[in-house]
């Protein structure tokens, strides 16, 4: 797939992704909205957060299923917000684990004062050992922007 065949988005831009990435479809990056998000392969997790007080379904696609369709090449990806707060994501680390990119929980889209549009949510209750601060805080939610780095 050539960077030309990447759709356009038709709808309000969910999520753009930069750095190193084959596929685009603007200058040098991937911007995507809800249906270009939904026709990517969709998985759940179902978990407990620290910002939670049971467990919910989180819908979405996964990070790693996202990078393989834009072509990425790099170790790590910095994920920033709509408020600025921004966090770095090794791959080696953590591209062992299904991290989802959420876009619905419970059956239910996500919204800005649902943590959404989307957040980037890891699987804590089935992996105990990503239950801690460290990967807490690679957790973001109003999830705007990607840039896959070296």
């Amino acid at each position: 797939m050539s960077a030309s065949e990447l759709e356009r988005p038709q709808g309000r831009v969910l999520l753009t992704i930069s750095g190193k990435i084959e596929q685009t479809n603007a200058v040098g990056e991937a911007r995507l909205d809800r249906k270009m998000l939904s026709l990517l392969p969709q998985s759940s997790v179902t978990t407990l957060t620290p910002w939670t007080e049971q467990q919910h379904k989180y819908e979405g696609v996964l990070l790693s299923d996202l990078l393989l369709y834009l072509g990425a090449s790099g170790g790590r990806v910095k994920a920033s917000a709509l408020n600025d707060y921004f966090t770095h994501i090794d791959l080696a680390e953590l591209g062992r684990y299904p991290l989802l990119l959420a876009t619905s929980v419970d059956g239910r889209q996500m919204r800005v004062r649902d943590k959404g549009p989307i957040w980037l949510v890891l699987p804590l209750t089935e992996y105990p050992q990503l239950d801690e601060v460290k990967f807490h805080e690679k957790m973001i939610w109003q999830l705007r922007y990607l840039e896959v780095l070296e």
